[in-house]
């Protein structure tokens, strides 16, 4: 985002999805750590393990998932800062901790703070860092990192005469982001009570709305891929009290994710999972629907393509159950039809009200995320058996429903082609050979295709995908960016570009700014 420079508001939005997936790549990893460490505290384990249980989920539930505000409000500056970000980090962190005293010192000084004697659930703030503030949870960390993105790029290069040249550049950033998280933290004193009435409304049409409102929210986070933007459909519901708040061995916790862990960590004294556990179900499409597919363009490829189609689609089909990216399956399917895509989609939806009607109460992602949790919970409260037989109906659904629509439509898919060419084979869509995407060739190439150094304004990634923002799309070349291996290109707006790289994405847009001679996202 370059001074100066104005962007459409779908633009802006895309940039927001890329920059706020970033801190939660790294709350998979948190995710497991909690999963093992309750595994660890099990009855009948040893009392080594189970001191290592309990010291791994004590640090990583009260140091991570306790401070979702402080790690989005680093990680959103930083990923939004388009240059010096170790600068971005220190403003970031230091608006944070700004914004909590303020916030407090006004409640205290206009007799606006609770008393904290009889414990703060339901009154509207909470203690973040030691401090009571406004409860906000994780939306004190969004805000801020987009106002402290804001700011950084729009005063970063801002030069001062040369007597007083200290104070200018990354310093002058620092005084104006400390005096806005100031005011900030005192206008939230009397603005979020508000919106938080907001939310709880929202939280109220949302379980009212019952499984409708389940196969709505399945539906857009698989509808919204191509967009780029399903980010914005799932996080909220994972992380913040759009998904719901709950109240566990003390302790106030809002999203779904954070209520599932929470929980998990208390399992001794849980009878019955929190009703936000329906938004933390988006694996069940990646895992039954995922062999669906694939064993509908299995049987509907050409005899002789068949070996080719399980050698590249089965792989891929690994990598979506056990890590949960499916990305290039969606493209694969919107690339064949578009009513391919919408139908995974609704089957999707359909499949996540049916798991829940059935009694599943678990988190459902990756197999390698879900298969600890799992182990950890009792039967009785996980229902973790109805998942295979209702996942055996998903299997056939989407096989039945996929190998119909080829078949009736005639689509032109994987194995079907007369040369057998897959959307996810290894070798290019050209033809010519394809050096690994973060190959120096490779980024040349790509930087080729976007158009020139010059063309590219700013680089960033988020699970699969390289986010480009371009200054002149006309440049773009989409015939040379295919030279390199990539599973789709989206255009996401009149400025902004999307490669689909897969797993590997963080190398090849490592490389890419390096190339660039600019910092790495």
């Amino acid at each position: 985002m370059a001074t100066g420079k104005k962007l459409d508001f779908s633009g802006l939005m895309k940039r927001f999805s890329a920059a706020i997936i970033r801190p939660v790549l790294f709350l998979a990893v948190a995710g497991i750590l909690l999963a093992v460490s309750v595994v660890f505290r099990m009855d009948g384990m040893p009392a080594p393990l189970t001191g290592v249980g309990d010291f791994v989920y004590s640090i990583v539930m009260s140091g991570v998932i306790g401070n979702l505000g402080i790690l989005f409000c680093i990680g959103l500056t930083c990923a939004l800062a388009s240059k010096k970000k170790g600068d971005a980090a220190v403003i970031a962190a230091s608006t944070f901790l700004v914004f909590l005293f303020a916030n407090n010192y006004w409640l205290t000084n206009n007799n606006m703070l609770a008393d904290a004697a009889a414990g703060l659930y339901g009154t509207g703030q909470g203690m973040v860092l030691g401090v009571q503030v406004v409860d906000m949870g994780v939306f004190i960390g969004i805000i801020l990192g987009c106002l402290n993105g804001w700011i950084f790029n729009r005063f970063v290069d801002t030069k001062f005469p040369e007597v007083v040249s200290t104070y200018d550049g990354t310093r002058w950033v620092f005084f104006l982001s400390i005096v806005a998280s100031a005011l900030l933290g005192i206008v939230m004193c009397y603005v979020w009570p508000t919106v938080n009435g907001w939310i709880n409304s929202l939280q109220g049409f949302i379980y009212a709305s019952g499984y409708a409102g389940q196969g709505l929210y399945g539906f857009l986070n698989k509808v919204l891929i191509p967009t780029g933007m399903h980010h914005l459909m799932w996080m909220p519901f994972m992380y913040t009290p759009v998904g719901g708040t709950a109240q566990i061995a003390g302790e106030s916790f809002s999203g779904a994710y954070n209520i599932f862990m929470a929980e998990l960590g208390n399992m001794d004294s849980i009878t019955a999972m929190d009703a936000s556990i329906r938004f933390c179900m988006l694996g069940f499409g990646k895992w039954f629907g995922t062999i669906g597919t694939i064993l509908a363009f299995i049987s509907v490829a050409k005899p002789e393509q068949r070996a080719k189609v399980r050698t590249t689609l089965v792989p891929a089909g690994l990598v979506a159950i056990l890590a949960g990216i499916t990305e290039p399956f969606e493209f694969m399917y919107l690339w064949a039809s578009p009513i391919l895509f919408v139908v995974n989609a609704a089957l999707d939806g359909l499949f996540q009200c049916i798991l829940y009607a059935f009694g599943w109460r678990a988190l459902l992602t990756g197999l390698i995320e879900t298969i600890p949790g799992l182990i950890a919970m009792p039967a009785s409260v996980s229902h973790w058996y109805v998942v295979i037989p209702v996942g055996i109906v998903a299997i056939a659904a989407w096989f039945f429903a996929f190998r119909f629509i080829i078949l009736k439509l005639n689509l032109s898919i994987p194995g079907l082609d007369d040369d057998g060419s897959l959307p996810l084979d290894e070798g290019d869509k050209t033809g010519a050979a394809a050096v690994g995407a973060a190959s120096p060739e490779s980024v040349l190439t790509i930087i080729e295709g976007l158009g020139g150094a010059g063309n590219i304004e700013h680089v960033m990634n988020c699970f699969t995908r390289l986010r480009i923002t371009v200054n002149d799309m006309s440049l773009v070349d989409e015939a040379k960016i295919n030279l390199v291996k990539n599973s789709g290109i989206v255009h996401a707006g009149p400025n902004n570009i999307q490669i689909v790289f897969g797993m590997k994405v963080g190398e090849v847009c490592e490389a890419v700014n390096r190339a660039l001679g600019r910092e790495v996202d």
